[in-house]
């Protein structure tokens, strides 16, 4: 009996051995025919019958990443590296390298890349491969020093020296950046040449001279790596959000890893109180950067407009704990440490975060610093005469002071959730518009969205001018609250650092307590709704 047992044993094993080496040269066979799922399927059917086949495993790792399902793909490229032979485990640590950077890990990436490169240091493509994980990750050192043993075959390799010159610039080596990419730059009818152009123009604060170059760019090549998502950048600074979130959608289109297209596309969905759309967005970002306080941040701030407590709270307390006196991150904790009913926590912390509120601005803002007195200017009135003391235009109220011309698109972009705040606080605080001289006039950089609607003013000439301008923008924007006109010395617009556009508020006694740009970037309309209601008390 025992003998018979054991004869069926044999045979029911030959026959499985059999179906695994069938299966699987049906599943290379589907595989390289395209039919990656089931190529999938049929090689996890021979690792149930044959756990240690290595072939079988990794190709299957390789059937998933084609797929993009590269979380499913790392742990098999993985599991084959443990037992793979010396002459298969460069071919599938190149696998998981790749595995992990197209999927975001550039961390993990990284350092699989380094050694790739390393082992072979004359590989131009796994030199370049590893230099662009390494200046995503923001170390282009590193990147500088993979890449500079290749530098010598720059003048006739434009994608290396492209490579080569960003790496150097973004090093803080300016003159051998120029000196790598100059032969690009003077190339003005090729993609790489405008990028490289616009990129310059963009570091010198020329943004529209930027946004042309990067748009000739992307006219000649579309596919320019991070092209999109430079021209964004540029948009933004010309304040053009739609034009900038569109870019950034393009770039993520292309190359979901673009950590400045997820980190700039998020925050300008954020604003606009599409949360649940930038959460995903931040999420990456900190997966490409984990180290970056500015992703994880955000990242907290979205958590806790989604009213996610305990994912807030946890990364808050990361950043606290490394930055103990950033003022806003103890404020923000405050606030999901309320929302958790944590009260004595939110109460600790809202005292840290007034505390260290003061010295945050002074690091980080322009103009008058929180808790100082505000300047004291009197301006003629825009219409029916008179003067008015801006810093106190209705006395014994707090004011809710902005600054700003109908040229710039962040103050007619902003006009009305400063309305809608007027119309809720007038009775209760003075709100006063400044204007001042035109953030895009005729004979400066013009903003693609003017350029759109066809907005074009010529600088103010008298002071005649300027009161016709800014009748034209309080006609135009609707504006519920009164405007006062700065004279042709620009006086109130220089003491309160207010161009192109600022919104500050003000105590009943004349102090400053809150204070921001109205950029896209930089303006949280619930912050200040917070800063009037806490004014107003």
């Amino acid at each position: 009996m025992r003998l018979i047992l054991f004869s069926l044993v044999i045979a029911v094993t030959a026959v499985a051995q059999r179906d695994a080496v069938v299966l699987y040269r049906e599943a290379v066979d589907k595989q390289q025919h395209g039919d990656l799922a089931g190529a999938a399927e049929l090689y996890r059917q021979v690792l149930r019958q044959d756990s240690a086949n290595i072939a079988a495993r990794s190709n299957l790792g390789a059937a998933l990443a084609s797929q993009g399902h590269f979380d499913e793909a790392i742990p098999e490229y993985e599991t084959a590296l443990r037992t793979a032979p010396p002459q298969v485990r460069v071919y599938l640590q190149r696998n998981l390298a790749l595995a992990y950077y197209k999927s975001g890990r550039l961390q993990q990436a990284a350092p699989l890349l380094i050694a790739l490169h390393e082992a072979q240091p004359d590989n131009r493509d796994a030199a370049l491969l590893a230099a662009d994980c390494l200046l995503q990750i923001g170390e282009p050192a590193k990147a500088v020093a993979i890449l500079e043993p290749l530098a010598a075959h720059a003048s006739n390799d434009r994608a290396l020296a492209w490579v080569i010159g960003n790496a150097y610039l973004k090093s803080g080596r300016t003159a051998e950046g120029q000196r790598v990419l100059d032969p690009i730059l003077k190339d003005s009818a090729s993609a790489e040449g405008n990028y490289a152009l616009g990129m310059a123009m963009f570091s010198s604060g020329d943004y529209p001279a930027a946004v042309k170059a990067l748009a000739k760019a992307l006219e000649l090549n579309p596919a320019l790596p991070h092209a999109q998502s430079s021209y964004g950048q540029a948009l933004l600074f010309t304040g053009d959000p739609d034009a900038a979130l569109l870019a950034f959608r393009r770039q993520l289109a292309t190359d979901a890893n673009d950590y400045d297209a997820n980190l700039q596309a998020a925050a300008i969905l954020a604003r606009r109180n599409s949360n649940a759309e930038a959460e995903p967005l931040l999420e990456r970002a900190v997966l490409l950067r984990p180290g970056s306080v500015e992703a994880r941040y955000a990242l907290a701030g979205n958590h806790l407009a989604l009213k996610k407590f305990s994912g807030a709270r946890a990364e808050l307390e990361s950043i606290v704990k490394q930055l103990p006196e950033f003022g806003a991150a103890h404020g923000r904790l405050a606030e999901v440490y309320a929302g958790m009913g944590l009260k004595a926590d939110a109460a600790r912390e809202q005292t840290l975060a007034a505390k260290f509120a003061a010295s945050a601005q002074t690091a980080s803002a322009r103009g008058p610093e929180n808790g100082t007195a505000a300047p004291q200017i009197e301006l003629a009135k825009s219409v029916g005469g008179g003067k008015v003391r801006i810093d106190a235009p209705v006395p014994g109220k707090p004011t809710v002071l902005v600054f700003g011309s109908y040229s710039c698109p962040n103050f007619r972009t902003a006009a009305p959730v400063l309305n809608e705040l007027a119309r809720q606080y007038a009775a209760r605080s003075g709100f006063l518009l400044v204007y001042i001289r035109e953030a895009h006039s005729t004979d400066q950089w013009q903003s693609t969205i003017n350029e759109r609607e066809q907005i074009q003013l010529t600088p103010a000439a008298s002071a005649e001018q300027k009161h016709e301008y800014a009748a034209m923008c309080q006609r135009k924007l609707h504006l519920q609250f009164p405007s006062a006109v700065d004279g042709l010395d620009n006086q109130a617009e220089k003491a309160f650092a207010a161009w192109p556009s600022k919104v500050y508020v003000l105590s009943a006694a004349g102090k400053i307590l809150f204070s921001s740009g109205l950029s896209e970037q930089e303006f949280d309309a619930t912050a200040l709704r917070k800063a009037i209601a806490g004014a107003i008390r």
